[in-house]
């Protein structure tokens, strides 16, 4: 995941969350996420996602994003046992190590591409 802004390597190591076991399991019991590790949910339609870190076991950075992988909402350092509900409409969720947001310059409406499309 690049952001395109800033020309930056966000995640080289994307696991995908498409169905609703892998958006619910999300980062649950793993005992930490690497820096270029990262996990994107496709949450088929636009709406205002929650997210729950009940048996995440870390911190982590969410970027919210748009249908063509615009920043729309930014939430950085979420620690475990918390929901974030968020306050926008996106259509995917990128989640990463904490401090990431903050590391490479990530802010609202910047383009966040998977290569040279957005096409998760």
């Amino acid at each position: 995941m690049i952001d395109e802004n800033t020309g930056k390597t966000l995640a080289w190591d994307l696991k995908l969350a498409k169905s609703f076991f892998r958006r619910f399991r999300g980062l649950m019991l793993r005992r930490r996420l690497r820096e270029g590790e990262a996990m994107l949910f496709d949450f088929k339609r636009p709406g205002r996602h929650s997210v729950h870190m009940f048996f995440v076991l870390f911190p982590i950075d969410l970027v919210y994003l748009n249908s063509e992988g615009r920043v729309v909402e930014i939430r950085d350092g979420l620690r475990p046992w918390r929901i974030h509900a968020s306050k926008a409409d996106s259509n995917y969720l990128l989640e990463l190590p904490a401090g990431t947001v903050a590391k490479f310059g990530v802010e609202l409406g910047h383009q966040i591409t998977k290569g040279k499309v957005f096409n998760p």
